[in-house]
C-alpha cells in the first residue's frame, strides 16, 4: 500500500479558499440534493436557516477601473486589486508592488514571486536579491538605479506554476506597468516574463542574450527587449554563470551605444 503525502497547511487553506471561490456555502446538508426536482429541493431548503455569510474582503470585490486608465503605479495597483481569471491574492502573503526610478537605464522585469519575495512584499529578496546585485555590480550598477517590476505580483499557492490563464490575465497589467515607467530597454529575468512579452511558446534558451522588440500599448515606439536566465538558475552550473556574463556584456554594449547617440 502506498501512503498519500499529508497535505501541509498552506495547501489545505488553498484547497478551503478555493471550494469558497467556487461558492460552497455548507460541508454537509441533511436534506439530500436531487437534481431533478429543483423546485421541491429549494422549497425544503428556505426553512432552514440562512448559511453564514463570510465578510468580504477587498480582494472580492470586481475592480471598477480600466487599467488602460490607470494615470500612474499607485492607481494601477489599485485598479488591479482583483483580475479576472485570478485568484492569486487571496493566498498570496504580499503583492510585489513595481519600483520606478526616473532616469532608470532599464526596466528589470522578474519571475513569478519566490517565497522570500512573498514574506517580504519586496523584488528580488534572499539569495535571489544577492546574486543580483552581485550581477548589477559586475556592470557598474547598483539597485537602487534601476526601475523593477513583477511579471505576475502573487505567488502560487505552495510555489506552483502560473497557469496559462493567469499568464494572460496579468499581461495587460504588466502591459500598463511598463507603459508607465516607459522604459526604453527592458531586460526580463527568467522565462515567464519573456513569455509574457514574446509569446506564450517563446523558450528562454532559444532567445537568450538576444535583442528583441515588442509593441506596449501605450507607447508610440516598440521597445528593446533583453531576456536573461534569472539569477537563481546561475547555480545550476558554471555554463549558466559564463552564459548570464556574456548576456550582461551584450547589454553594457547597448548601453553605450545609447550614450553615443544622446551625446
Amino acid at each position: 500500500m502506498t501512503l498519500q503525502p499529508v497535505p501541509t497547511q498552506a495547501e489545505l487553506l488553498a484547497a478551503l479558499q478555493l471550494q469558497y471561490d467556487w461558492g460552497v456555502d455548507e460541508v454537509l446538508s441533511d436534506i439530500p440534493w436531487n437534481p431533478l426536482e429543483p423546485e421541491i429541493r429549494l422549497q425544503r431548503r428556505e426553512v432552514l436557516p440562512a448559511a453564514p455569510v463570510l465578510p468580504a474582503k477587498h480582494s472580492d470585490i470586481a475592480p471598477t477601473s480600466d487599467l488602460s486608465t490607470a494615470v500612474d503605479l499607485a492607481a494601477l495597483i489599485e485598479a488591479s486589486e482583483t483580475l479576472e481569471g485570478v485568484a492569486l491574492s487571496r493566498t498570496a502573503t504580499h503583492r510585489l508592488a513595481p519600483v520606478f526610478v526616473e532616469g532608470a537605464p532599464f526596466l528589470l522585469i522578474g519571475e513569478t514571486p519566490d517565497a522570500d519575495e512573498d514574506r517580504s512584499g519586496l523584488l528580488f529578496q534572499g539569495r535571489a536579491g544577492d546574486l543580483l546585485d552581485k550581477m548589477l555590480g559586475s556592470i557598474g550598477f547598483a539597485r537602487s538605479e534601476i526601475s523593477m517590476a513583477p511579471a505576475v505580483p502573487w505567488r502560487p499557492p505552495g510555489g506552483r506554476s502560473v497557469t496559462d490563464l493567469e499568464l494572460r490575465a496579468c499581461v495587460p497589467l504588466l502591459h500598463r506597468t511598463i507603459a508607465l515607467c516607459r522604459p526604453q530597454i527592458i531586460i526580463t529575468m527568467g522565462a515567464t516574463p519573456a513569455r509574457m512579452l514574446m509569446g506564450e511558446q517563446t523558450m528562454l534558451s532559444r532567445i537568450r542574450g538576444r535583442w528583441a522588440e515588442v509593441s506596449i500599448p501605450g507607447l508610440a515606439n516598440r521597445v528593446h527587449v533583453l531576456p536573461l536566465n534569472h539569477p537563481l538558475q546561475l547555480a545550476a552550473s558554471p555554463t549558466m554563470r559564463r552564459n548570464a556574463w556574456s548576456d550582461l556584456l551584450v547589454l553594457v554594449e547597448k548601453l553605450d551605444d545609447s550614450k553615443r547617440v544622446r551625446i
